[in-house]
């Protein structure tokens, strides 16, 4: 029997509808990838990321293939915030068989570089609108949120 992961599936339609974030990683090596905006291609079913960040391909090889790196998902006007974190790779062959289909996007370009993220902690929050609200409402909703689940969510995929 096969179980889907509900928290995946929320992650993957979160990252969907948002589909920009701010990239960061946390290399040990002298070389490191600078942070930049990037979109994300895909989220796959075993909760990895792919996406391309600007770096020329030969710079790319001298840096470290497995690295901790940060995806920082925000869009103006939204009303929610993605984090996610965890192990990412380089993917620099085209022997890697989910692969192929994303490099041949962008063979010709030698300035990007394929990402692939394996999302280990992820932290939501969701923003709600403040508008004027009587003193009894904002009572009413006071009681009824100290009953109801809070709209930060944390998840950890290790």
């Amino acid at each position: 029997m096969i179980v889907k992961d509900t928290h995946l599936d929320f992650l993957q339609k979160k990252i969907a509808q948002i589909g920009v974030a701010i990239f960061k990683s946390e290399t040990n090596s002298l070389l490191q990838l600078s942070n930049t905006i990037v979109r994300t291609i895909k989220t796959d079913s075993d909760g990895n990321i792919w996406f391309f960040t600007s770096c020329n391909r030969e710079y790319a090889k001298n840096i470290d293939k497995d690295f901790y790196a940060y995806l920082d998902f925000f869009q103006k006007g939204s009303e929610c915030r993605l984090q996610v974190s965890g192990k990412a790779s380089i993917i620099a062959d085209d022997n890697d068989a989910d692969s192929t289909p994303v490099i041949n996007m962008h063979n010709n370009s030698r300035d990007v570089v394929l990402v692939k993220m394996k999302i280990q902690h992820a932290e939501y929050f969701e923003n709600k609108p403040t508008h004027f609200e009587s003193l009894t409402s904002r009572m009413k909703h006071f009681f009824a949120e100290l009953f109801v689940q809070d709209q930060h969510r944390i998840f950890d995929f290790s």
